[in-house]
């Protein structure tokens, strides 16, 4: 033991070196730094750490890494592939999620629009007008005669529909053709043969100035006509030929009639075929001008202008139908061949509501809208006559236009120019009937602030509160469905000692709308003005009534009186 020491030696701790290891080459500790470094980025990837570890200085000994120790595993952190493929199977799900409460969401508003009950339509009164044109039925009076055939045979006529002819005009003629067609053959042979020799002797001909000047006209004619171009228009073509058929039909008639010797004998024949030809047909002419109709109903004669005053519209059932003459058929001795209007001027007589016609004048002028087929015609007629009755007038109203487009029909249906009615505008669909129980206004009596009625049960008698409907100078009309009181019972009528006993037995039918003011279907009577197809103008300002701004039921086909409506 040395001098000085205690027994125990104490030993001495070397102090690391500040500086880097010894024995390792400055290019030796980069390597180890770059080591744990790389080391230490691999840790933190493995378990998810977000902040880089420290890294000892360069100059530092590098730690050594501890014992693995026991510890809970760090969750994983996910790639980036995995968190976008996450991202992209939300977005898929967010919009099949929405879609699926939406189309539930619809499908349980079907299923509820289905057994819910549909709404009862309302609207509001307000003011309004309506045009109501009445139709009504009338005779049409015509001054005309029906032509009948004098003899069996087929018609063949001159003229057409419509076409007005002049006094003896030859409107048909009738023919035997079994006979006819051979003696007009033999006829037209023999005036060739006559036309021909006149047209070689022209001018020894004692008509041979009038020849010549009709050839001239038929000259002329074609000249001017033929300076014409085809380019615009061929139309006058058919104006030519009609002129020059009347030329020629004029020279014809006069070589025809010409006495002459040599053709005396050829005369003498045709002489015989007309003869012949005159018993084998008719030529049936106009007693009177007028305008041509195909068509009859055997009231001609009846009907007539002269008889206006005895004409009664209750002599026609209204089905009566004219009869058509047809144009090719046979006719025997006695029918009808066609039927002339003489004027322009025709009548329709018809009957009018008396009230209706009160203020009308004979002499003015009322506007008609005959209603025809397919058209309806506005005219305007003159009041002829007025013939009052019990319950009707008749009215004889004079018109000088439009005959030929009614010419046919012996009944019309027509209606005078609508007149604006102003008032209560509401739906013909929201009109109803109601039967109400109809008593006496003495009947009615108040208690305890209600207006009922009194009861009678053997000798005593019973307050009833009743709900008045309507009412009038005499009477109240009650809701039926009331059931405090009924058809039967007996009510006091009257007070004091004038009371009596009154049995309700009568019912009065009345129109009217179910107002929806409240939550409640309630009937209110109506009075109604004017109605046409769709709508009603009904009056206002009554106790009762309907009041303007009021909200009725626009269909009540299918609502009762106390029914729910909202």
């Amino acid at each position: 033991m040395q001098k000085g020491s205690s027994g125990n030696k104490t030993r001495k701790k070397k102090k690391r070196p500040n500086g880097p290891p010894q024995g390792r080459s400055q290019r030796d500790n980069v390597y180890e730094l770059n080591r744990i470094r790389q080391k230490r980025e691999n840790e933190n990837r493995y378990y998810g750490r977000t902040q880089p570890q420290p890294v000892p200085r360069v100059h530092q000994r590098p730690v050594q890494p501890k014992k693995a120790q026991h510890r809970t595993a760090q969750p994983k952190k996910p790639s980036k592939a995995t968190v976008k493929r996450r991202r992209n199977y939300a977005g898929r799900i967010l919009p099949l999620f929405v879609f699926g409460v939406i189309s539930l969401y619809l499908v349980a508003q079907l299923m509820m629009m289905a057994v819910k009950k549909p709404e009862t339509n309302v609207e509001t009164v307000t003011y309004g007008t309506i045009d109501t044109p009445v139709s009504r039925q009338g005779i049409i009076v015509r001054d005309e005669y029906v032509v009948k055939s004098d003899r069996a045979g087929t018609p063949f006529y001159e003229y057409s529909e419509g076409d007005y002819v002049s006094k003896s005009a030859v409107v048909c003629q009738v023919k035997d053709t079994a006979s006819t067609d051979v003696l007009e053959e033999k006829l037209q042979s023999i005036d060739k043969d006559i036309l021909e020799t006149q047209k070689s002797r022209s001018d020894l001909s004692a008509f041979s100035e009038d020849i010549t000047r009709i050839e001239n006209n038929m000259a002329n004619t074609v000249e001017m006509f033929g300076s014409r171009s085809m380019k615009t228009d061929a139309s006058y073509l058919y104006s030519m030929r009609t002129q020059l058929d009347s030329y020629m039909l004029q020279r014809n008639e006069i070589w025809l009639s010409e006495d002459v010797e040599s053709l005396s004998q050829l005369s003498e024949e045709r002489s015989s075929y007309e003869q012949q030809l005159s018993q084998s047909m008719s030529s049936v002419t106009a007693p009177e001008s007028g305008v041509v109709a195909f068509s009859y109903d055997g009231l001609e004669e009846t009907l007539t202008p002269d008889a206006l005053d005895e004409i009664t519209v209750g002599q026609l059932s209204g089905s009566e139908k004219m009869t058509y003459i047809s144009k090719v058929n046979n006719v025997e001795e006695g029918d009808p061949l066609f039927r002339i209007v003489r004027s322009n001027q025709w009548y329709i007589v018809s009957n009018f509501p008396a009230n209706e016609v009160l203020d009308w004048e004979v002499g003015s002028t009322k506007k008609l809208n005959l209603i025809g087929e397919d058209t309806t015609t506005a005219v305007s007629a003159t009041i002829r006559s007025i013939t009052p009755g019990e319950t009707e007038t008749k009215v004889v109203f004079s018109c000088f236009t439009y005959m030929d487009e009614f010419m046919d029909s012996r009944t019309i249906s027509f209606s005078l120019e609508s007149e604006t009615v102003e008032g209560l505008k509401i739906p013909n669909n929201a009109i109803v009937e109601k039967s109400l129980l109809k008593i006496p206004l003495d009947c009615l009596t108040e208690s305890g602030g209600n207006q009922g009625v009194l009861l009678v049960n053997g000798d005593n008698s019973k307050f009833i509160a009743t709900t008045i409907i309507s009412s009038d100078d005499s009477y109240a009309y009650l809701a039926q469905s009331d059931q405090t009181l009924k058809l039967g019972d007996v009510i006091l009528q009257g007070t004091g000692e004038n009371a009596g006993q009154y049995t309700v037995a009568e019912v009065e039918t009345m129109p009217g709308v179910y107002v929806a003011n409240s939550s409640m279907a309630k009937f209110v009577p109506i009075t109604i003005l004017e109605q046409n197809q769709e709508y009603a103008i009904v009056k206002s300002n009554s106790s009762y009534g309907l009041q303007v701004y009021d909200t009725i039921v626009s269909d009540a086909k299918n609502i009762t009186e106390g029914q729910s409506i909202y």
